[in-house]
């Protein structure tokens, strides 16, 4: 058996008895870069409930149906600032070495030493739990797209948690 099929039985046996992993028939046409990466301006997508301590809300880490929200985290935020909420993994441990699941301190360093163009003045954290998609795909991935686009960004880096 499978983690999918593990991860699949859990959410039905304990949440959503008609549960289903959201598929499509056809992937997705890959976008092909414009620019070379060291001329790229790079955001960060996570599902690692990264949020802001002290001025964001925290993910909601109990709700049955996990948290579809999402967190922006500005290009400059100070790792310290930086806090995890996830009932998935353990997230103190995480914060450690926030770069495993939030890795803004090296595109920071890959912008210093000419490796990427530029780190995006925003980026974008989710909560890897969400077994009901359809808030997720159709209302919030779409406006975080929408300010990736309107930052100017050229690539996103999916990392997931």
């Amino acid at each position: 058996m499978n983690f999918l099929d593990v991860e699949g039985d859990f959410i039905r046996g304990k949440v959503l008895p008609d549960f289903q992993w959201t598929s499509f028939a056809e992937p997705t046409e890959p976008a092909l870069l414009k620019k070379p990466v060291n001329k790229c301006k790079i955001a960060l997508v996570v599902t690692a409930g990264a949020y802001l301590s002290g001025t964001q809300q925290r993910f909601e880490t109990r709700a049955p149906l996990g948290d579809d929200s999402y967190r922006i985290i500005p290009g400059d935020t100070p790792a310290e600032q930086i806090s995890l909420s996830h009932p998935g993994y353990d997230t103190k441990r995480a914060l450690t070495d926030l770069d495993t699941v939030f890795p803004i301190q090296l595109l920071m360093r890959m912008q210093e030493n000419g490796t990427i163009g530029a780190v995006a003045p925003r980026h974008a954290s989710f909560m890897g739990y969400i077994p009901r998609t359809e808030r997720l795909l159709w209302n919030n991935a779409p406006q975080v797209a929408r300010m990736l686009r309107d930052d100017g960004v050229d690539l996103v880096i999916l990392v997931p948690s």
